[in-house]
């Protein structure tokens, strides 16, 4: 028997183990035996539909037909069933003869005719889940017996979308890794090209290109995708293998002395430009008394372009700490070495905590969960989540659901708009649970201080709160949908990329309400920003939070092992109050600011 083949039978398995409605996912054919007596039932039951009206006897036929499944009696019901006329049936019942015929098929290794049993249940509204979970596991099953790899796999993650049982969802999840890993990379990128991914599907090809694109780096891969991902069947119900790669080891960190720093940052590639702004950082904080009597050292990492032989450099200048590097794939390899002799504070994150390697970074999602946490702090426990229609917009909602979460809350539900289609206001109806028909009847019957007290009425009342992952061009849009629905008392938690870092008053008035977190290098006119405007005119820009970031980078390196050891202690820094968690990871709290008249207006700290 081939692989494919033994694979297509499991599947046919899960699908043999309960009636035909029902199909949990069981290795073996022992699970559920038949009935006793099972023969004379299913005589009983065939002599009841022979005198029996049209409906009832295909009752009747289909209930003979559960039994005789788990007799394995696979050529008798498709003789059976093919009698039965299934367009006078209610559709249900057609459903459920059709799987049984599926079912059947697949019993005798034929998945050209099980297919064609099944070609006809394209319509999933008004069925049952335990009706879909059997429609998807026998696809599969049929899929394998024909050598389709590719859709036998998307068959199975469509079955566990109608499946609410852990262990089967673990088994079943079993069986797609199995299947995901015989795929190769083109097969695995043609199917991530199909715009008719569903969530489920993509988060699975997104993990297993990534293991396909960077053989050996499994650890790193696994983790980097549950940090994205952590939502995600996959994530919350997982395959052996993936478990295996997601466990972490304790990270154990050791004193050093910090007389001596050398920092290791590339002068050419994709990198220069961003390193360039964050050296400019790391020397203006060099010029500080705090940093008189520091030794530093430079190198340029694009020569020294690997863990190793930065390390080696940084022994040979007899550094006592490393500042760098920014590469992230160089930062993976420094987290997959067995010990560092001296700390590296690397200006990128990987997913791996190595003792003495700290990682310090700017990104989207430390935004992210810095305003869910400052939701959280405000109060808020139930949240309702705004992106774009697009995987960095799915990508930015995860993170925030599984933060906020973490905390205590609860995402109560994800709402995505499209800019481009010009749903906004739609989007923002359906997140709101209003019906914009009911909307605009209202509008024509009734004076605005009464509409608005009709409008809120209607509004979902389960949410205390929205986060919003939008751009500043997106959000001079959403803001006055808001309004339009009077969601204005619904607090709106945003990140920077609603700022530009320069405001105008007389547009941002469409923001009114919105706050966001951001650098108090650019929110405060810090002593450090005032030096650098001195020196460039660069400071209001993205370059300006690489300056911010580099003189955090020396500022606080000093400082991280006390750090480390106190977890409730912080480093006022230029991008925001800096504490180390227990992975080694420098983790930021922003300022905070809100829109107030087309102003910002600086809210006090938590």
């Amino acid at each position: 028997m081939t692989y494919l083949k033994r694979l297509a039978i499991i599947a046919l398995f899960a699908i043999l183990t309960t009636a035909c409605t029902v199909s949990p996912l069981i290795k073996g054919q022992g699970s559920i035996k038949p009935p006793k007596n099972a023969s004379t039932t299913v005589n009983n039951l065939l002599v009841q539909a022979d005198s029996a009206p049209t409906l009832k006897a295909a009752q009747l036929k289909l209930q003979a037909a559960k039994i005789m499944l788990l007799q394995a009696r696979y050529q008798e019901i498709l003789s059976l069933l093919d009698t039965i006329p299934l367009n006078s049936l209610p559709s249900t019942l057609g459903f459920n003869i059709s799987i049984a015929k599926a079912k059947s098929a697949i019993g005798l290794n034929d998945g050209k005719s099980a297919l064609q049993h099944l070609a006809g249940l394209t319509e999933d509204d008004g069925f049952s889940f335990a009706q879909l979970s059997a429609k998807y596991n026998s696809l599969a099953a049929a899929y394998g017996l024909t050598n389709q790899l590719d859709k036998e796999v998307k068959a199975l993650i469509n079955a566990s979308q109608f499946n609410n049982d852990p262990q089967q969802l673990i088994e079943l999840n079993e069986n797609i890794w199995l299947l995901f890993k015989l795929l190769d990379l083109p097969q695995l990128t043609q199917l991530n090209q199909q715009a008719s991914n569903n969530y489920a599907l993509r988060g699975w090809l997104d993990l297993m290109i990534q293991f396909k694109q960077t053989p050996n780096s499994e650890k790193i891969v696994a983790n980097q995708w549950y940090q994205r991902w952590a939502s995600h069947s996959a994530a919350k119900y997982q395959p052996q293998e993936l478990t295996g790669y997601l466990s972490k080891e304790p990270v154990i960190n050791t004193s050093y002395n910090y007389a001596h720093v050398m920092v290791a940052l590339p002068a050419s590639g994709k990198y220069a430009k961003g390193a360039k702004a964050i050296l400019k950082g790391i020397k203006l904080a060099a010029t500080s008394p705090a940093n008189s009597n520091l030794q530093i050292s430079y190198i340029n990492s694009s020569v020294y372009n690997s863990a190793t032989a930065i390390l080696q450099q940084a022994q040979l200048l007899n550094a006592d700490a490393i500042i760098g590097p920014l590469d992230r794939s160089i930062v993976a390899q420094f987290a997959q070495m067995p010990a560092l002799p001296l700390p590296v504070l690397a200006l990128n994150t990987t997913v791996i905590g190595n003792s003495n390697l700290y990682q310090f970074g700017l990104s989207n999602d430390d935004e992210i969960r810095d305003a869910a946490t400052r939701a959280f702090k405000d109060g808020r426990r139930k949240m309702l989540a705004l992106v774009p229609e697009s995987d960095q917009g799915i990508l930015a909602a995860s993170t925030f659901t599984n933060h906020f979460n973490s905390l205590g809350g609860q995402v109560i539900s994800s709402t995505y708009y499209d800019t481009d289609k010009g749903n906004v206001t739609q989007s923002i109806a359906k997140m709101l649970g209003l019906n914009q028909r009911t909307i605009r009847g209202l509008q024509k019957r009734m004076k605005t201080a009464y509409l608005k007290r009709a409008i809120r009425r209607m509004t979902r009342k389960d949410a205390d709160g929205i986060f919003l992952f939008a751009n500043k061009s997106d959000a001079y849009q959403i803001g006055p949908s808001i309004l339009y629905f009077y969601a204005d008392n619904l607090p709106l938690y945003a990140t920077s990329k609603i700022h530009s870092g320069k405001t105008n008053p007389t547009k941002d008035i469409d923001l009114n309400g919105m706050m966001f977190g951001d650098l108090p290098w650019v929110l405060n006119p810090t002593a450090y920003k005032k030096r650098m405007a001195a020196r460039s005119s660069k400071t209001q820009t993205r370059f300006g939070r690489l300056y911010a970031f580099g003189i955090d980078a020396l500022n606080v390196a000093p400082n991280l092992y006390n750090l480390s050891r106190q977890p409730d202690a912080k480093f006022s820094g230029e991008t925001g109050k800096l504490a180390v968690s227990a992975d080694n990871t420098v983790e930021k709290t922003l300022d905070w600011a809100k829109f107030v008249n087309g102003s910002l207006k600086l809210l006090p700290a938590q």
